[in-house]
């Protein structure tokens, strides 16, 4: 979607800060929240009540900075929900993601139960855009990935602590008429959603009907609307910074390697001509090299 289009798409692209938050990020959609987490989640953990909590965690020390995280909330039996959203690669990023599940779950631990540490599980859920892959070689059809602490033999778990969920769309490339499962489906919505200009009529579901509702650009109001754009086009403006360092970066990276090369060749020529028996200065004139360069070889 260009950036002149944004005002006049229909649906916000989910897998972009601006639409990550114009829909997950507002209160006012815990129900679509709920339904994507209802449908991720493993069998027998389901939610029937959300609340928003406090995005920033302090540091656990004095020395330690705050992190904020994409979306916090907390289902009516304490247990918390870190839902963030990656749409690039980025170095470190599933222990990013345990210490920020760690850091929620410290919390909970420090809430007056007297050291008894009955402590409610905190479930981190990655939504990882097209361009990241958490495992190189996924088996075939498989885009969510669920890790949690479990004894390495039986595979036992003893108890809910912190689970980690992937959502990898990288690996999700089925059309909407081979989704069969919720699951599919949602990982559809997720990526294809930003280009769509309608709800499909292999989307009927209450779930999707209020998913593509909550996106709909024209539906908000005024000042969601001129904070959706503003943070797209600072989205936009981010990305180009990137990349036009990275095109520098490229660009110098370059020159070195060529001025290197062109070094050693004049070393090995250097190296040569210093075996003939030829003056420093006839060497140096010829390669450039400086007197202490070729006394070196």
């Amino acid at each position: 979607m260009q950036t002149s289009n944004y005002a006049a798409a229909r649906y916000v692209d989910i897998l972009t800060d601006g639409g990550f938050k114009a829909v997950f990020g507002d209160a006012a959609n815990k129900q679509v929240v709920m339904d994507f987490l209802n449908a991720i989640l493993p069998e027998g953990r389901k939610i029937h009540a959300l609340e928003y909590s406090t995005t920033e965690i302090p540091g656990v020390t004095l020395a330690n900075k705050s992190v904020r995280l994409d979306l916090r909330c907390t289902a009516e039996d304490g247990t918390s929900f870190i839902i963030e959203m990656q749409r690039y690669s980025q170095n470190n990023f599933f222990k990013r993601c345990v210490s920020y599940a760690s850091k929620v779950y410290t919390i909970h631990s420090e809430r007056g139960d007297r050291h008894k540490y009955d402590i409610p599980p905190v479930y981190m859920i990655g939504i990882l855009g097209k361009d990241f892959s958490m495992e190189p070689k996924p088996l075939d059809d498989k885009y969510t990935f669920y890790y949690e602490f479990r004894e390495k033999d039986t595979g036992r778990v003893v108890c809910e602590t912190i689970s980690i969920i992937f959502v990898e769309l990288r690996h999700f490339n089925k059309p909407l008429s081979e989704c069969k499962t919720i699951v599919e489906k949602w990982c559809y919505c997720l990526k294809n959603i930003g280009s769509m200009d309608r709800l499909p009529a292999e989307l009927q579901e209450e779930v999707f009907k209020r998913f593509f509702e909550a996106a709909e650009i024209a539906k908000f109001d005024p000042d969601k609307r001129e904070k959706y754009i503003s943070e797209m086009f600072t989205q936009d403006d981010y990305i180009n910074e990137i990349e036009t360092a990275r095109e520098n970066g490229e660009k110098k990276g370059l020159e070195a390697g060529r001025a290197e090369g062109e070094e050693r060749k004049a070393v090995e020529v250097a190296k040569a001509m210093k075996g003939d028996g030829m003056s420093c200065e006839q060497i140096s004139k010829f390669t450039g090299l400086t007197k202490a360069q070729i006394e070196e070889l």
